[in-house]
């Protein structure tokens, strides 16, 4: 099996054509439909770790029944904390148990990426029970306020097809028309929803398939534990107003990728070209001794000024960066 690889990093000097416009937009439009259609079956499935399990298998059946789970994070955390959590790959392996590797490829906005992914199997050579997975497509955010005043912040992925993404031998490619988050501000704290609707392709063991189905919305639990053990990872806010164009925002795990979950520790290295203007890097503000910010690219002085505060550092770009690529890595100090 030979995997794919990340692409080069001038990859991400602009943002690509969306080769399927509407892949993302029906998407959420799924997502809204199962979060919102109270005429939906859902068989309950109990609840464990907090997080109410709930499953359904229309007529004609699917290959998998969409899963579902509901639960809430404590009131002194926001979506915005949350979100990187979810979203980033360095934080998966700790809350996805299948999740093998991953990797944005292209990036089409600030806020719409496409990514490839794969799920490990199970055994290998002639003991292989199930052969690993793999997906791609779009993966993206939308935040907004609903007609209830409730304010929404939707995560998904949801696949597509690519020519430059061929399929890998020994490696079957599944399809996942959702895998979507919702946070939902509320005044117990926020209200997550996690829903799963997938085919798994090829040959999966029914008990294997029923287990994957039941225990999948119990990542939200693993979120919870990961913030709870570990604190906040640092992020720049998904949905504030940023100036300049994204070029990447990757979080690493300082102390390697198959490190374990005691020993993990993050840092965000965050690429633009500048406009003038400011925003903020957030980090966890329990972090004794602050933030450490290294320059990648760019002059500290010259191209913007670091402004450090409890739990923050804003970035100040100087009109002479406008367009200049410029790159910060923060970590703890």
């Amino acid at each position: 099996m030979s995997e794919l690889q990340p692409p080069p990093d001038a990859v991400f000097d602009e943002y690509s054509e969306i080769k399927h416009p509407g892949a993302f937009p029906d998407a959420v439009k799924l997502l809204k439909h199962f979060l919102t259609d109270t005429s939906i079956p859902w068989t309950p499935n109990g609840t464990k770790n907090d997080v109410e399990l709930s499953t359904y298998q229309p007529t004609p059946p699917l290959p998998a029944p969409v899963c579902r789970g509901i639960g809430t994070f404590p009131k002194h955390l926001t979506a915005e904390e949350i979100l990187p959590v979810v979203h980033q790959l360095a934080c998966r392996k700790y809350w996805d148990e299948r999740y093998k590797v991953g990797f944005p490829n292209l990036r089409y906005s600030r806020k719409l990426v496409r990514f490839y992914a794969v799920q490990k199997g199970v055994g290998e050579g002639w003991f292989a029970v199930v052969a690993p997975r793999d997906f791609t497509g779009y993966s993206g955010h939308v935040k907004e306020v609903g007609e209830d005043g409730v304010t929404r912040y939707y995560y998904l992925q949801t696949s597509a097809e690519f020519e430059d993404v061929p399929e890998v031998k020994g490696v079957v490619r599944g399809v996942t028309s959702l895998a979507g988050w919702v946070l939902e501000e509320t005044t117990e704290g926020i209200k997550c929803t996690y829903v799963v609707k997938f085919d798994p392709k090829g040959s999966i063991p029914g008990y294997l398939l029923d287990a994957v189905v039941k225990e999948t919305p119990l990542c939200i639990a693993r979120v919870k534990s990961l913030i709870e053990k570990k604190g906040l990872v640092p992020y720049v806010s998904m949905h504030d107003e940023f100036p300049g164009r994204l070029r990447q925002e990757v979080l690493r795990n300082t102390a390697g990728d198959d490190a374990n979950f005691h020993d993990a520790e993050f840092e965000l290295e965050f690429s633009w070209f500048g406009a003038p203007g400011s925003f903020d890097i957030h980090f966890d503000d329990k972090w004794e001794n602050g933030a450490k910010v290294v320059t990648g690219e760019g002059i500290e002085g010259e191209d913007f000024e670091l402004v450090k505060g409890t739990g923050k550092v804003t970035v100040v770009v100087k009109e002479g960066a406008k367009d200049k690529k410029l790159k910060l890595t923060v970590s703890r100090a």
